[in-house]
């Protein structure tokens, strides 16, 4: 079962980079955690002053990597029988597969990079290039640089959201801060299907592409 907004703002907001580690590390390894919800609001506490983003972001890509490193060593010693056979059983859709095994295909290395900027695909991208027997040094450099893009735009999208409310907040009163907190967990709404939308439309735009250049 996914997380829920309310859970990933409880989690974060109560043991921080903790919280965000662990989350991220989860998510990169395949689990149904949605990344453009915890990186956003991870973001929004740095706009608090709650988080400090010389902490954050780097503990929220180092554990992305690291999970997706213990993703795709489970792919590649495990193949994809694992997927099969457990991948239901922690919310993995069969589809999400089939379209990152066509992806890896024409893609080779990239599809490790282009996998970790797409919201459908990116949780259990590691696994796939596992499986295929990816170049672990270039599984590595390519996943990496993905996970910094994908990290760097969504923590900033809640930090600008959160630090203009946090000047609004700190004129009313100490309690308005429950009130900007909840606010942020339903833009995260808003964020996540845009973030959605925006994926689709580009992977529209890259088939599209490749059927030119074919």
């Amino acid at each position: 079962m996914a997380f829920l907004l309310d859970q990933i703002s409880v989690l974060i907001y109560q043991y921080r980079y903790l919280a965000v580690f662990v989350l991220m590390f989860l998510e990169s390894v395949a689990l149904p955690i949605p990344s453009e919800v915890v990186l956003p609001f991870a973001g929004a506490m740095i706009g608090l002053n709650i988080l400090d983003p010389v902490i954050a972001f780097p503990i929220a890509v180092i554990a992305s990597v690291l999970g997706s490193l213990v993703g795709f060593l489970l792919g590649y010693f495990l193949g994809v029988d694992i997927i099969f056979r457990y991948g239901k059983k922690f919310g993995f859709r069969m589809k999400s597969y089939s379209d990152g095994e066509k992806w890896i295909k024409k893609y080779g290395v990239l599809f490790a990079l282009i996998s970790k900027l797409l919201p459908a695909i990116r949780s259990i991208s590691s696994i796939i290039c596992g499986a295929f027997k990816m170049d672990i040094k270039k599984f590595l450099l390519y996943t990496t640089v993905g996970i910094i893009v994908w990290s760097a735009a969504l923590m900033y999208a809640g930090y600008a959201l959160a630090s203009n409310w946090n000047q609004i907040a700190s004129s009313i009163a100490s309690s308005a801060l429950y009130v900007v907190i909840g606010s942020i967990v339903v833009l995260l709404v808003i964020i996540r299907r845009w973030v959605v939308k925006t994926a689709n439309s580009m992977l529209l735009k890259l088939r599209n592409l490749h059927k030119l250049v074919k």
